[in-house]
C-alpha cells in the first residue's frame, strides 16, 4: 500500500465516523414528546367520561395500550417512537369519544322518535286501516257512527275535529258578488272589507 492510499483510507474512515456521530447526535436532539403524551392522556380521560367503555371498548383499550407503550418508550429514551405512539393513542381515544357520542345521540333520537308517535289501538279485523274520525262518510256506517272497511274505530284515540266557529258579524266582505264563505257555511277570516 502506498502512502497516498493509506491517507485516503484514513480520511474516508474519519468522514464515515463523523457522519455516524452526527446521526447519533441528531437522534438525541429529538425533544421529549411531553405535549403529545399529555394530549393523549387527556383524550383517554375524555373518552372514559363519554362512556366509551360501554359504546367503544375496542378503540378505548387500543388508546390505553398505545399510551402505556408510549410511556414505556419514553422511559427507554426512544423519543421518536414515544411521540408516534402518543399520537396514535390520542387518535384512538378521539375515535372512541366520537363513537360513544354517536351511540348516545342515536339512542336519544330513537327515544324522541318513539315518543313522537302516539300509541294507537288497531282493530284485529283491519290492522292496516287508517283511523277515521267520527262522523266520517267513508265506508258503511257502523252502529257507533264511524266505520272504515268494516272496522269500528269509535274507540280510537283520535277525536273528531272541532267545529269551526263562525266569523264575527260584519268582518267579512263580498268577493265577486258572493259572500266571503263557502257552501258549507264556513267563512274565511282572511277575507276582509
Amino acid at each position: 500500500m502506498t502512502r497516498k492510499s493509506a491517507t485516503t483510507i484514513r480520511w474516508r474512515a474519519a468522514a464515515v465516523l463523523s457522519a455516524a456521530l452526527g446521526m447519533a447526535a441528531c437522534a438525541s436532539d429529538v425533544p421529549p414528546p411531553t405535549a403529545q403524551l399529555g394530549a393523549a392522556s387527556q383524550a383517554v380521560q375524555e373518552a372514559e367520561r363519554a362512556n366509551a367503555l360501554q359504546y367503544a371498548p375496542v378503540a378505548l383499550q387500543s388508546a390505553r395500550d398505545k399510551l402505556a407503550s408510549a410511556d414505556k418508550a419514553m422511559r427507554a429514551d426512544e423519543r421518536t417512537r414515544a411521540r408516534r405512539l402518543a399520537e396514535e393513542a390520542r387518535v384512538d381515544a378521539e375515535l372512541a369519544t366520537v363513537t360513544s357520542q354517536r351511540a348516545v345521540t342515536q339512542q336519544a333520537a330513537t327515544a324522541v322518535a318513539k315518543s313522537a308517535i302516539p300509541n294507537k289501538p288497531q282493530s284485529a279485523a283491519a290492522p292496516n286501516v287508517a283511523p277515521v274520525y267520527s262522523g266520517s262518510s267513508l265506508g258503511a256506517p257502523s252502529p257507533s257512527g264511524s266505520s272504515y272497511g268494516g272496522a269500528d274505530l269509535s274507540g280510537s284515540s283520535y277525536g273528531a275535529p272541532a267545529a269551526v266557529p263562525p266569523a264575527p258579524a260584519g268582518s267579512l266582505g263580498t268577493i265577486g258578488g258572493t259572500s266571503g264563505g263557502n257552501s258549507w257555511g264556513y267563512s274565511y277570516p282572511e277575507v276582509r272589507q
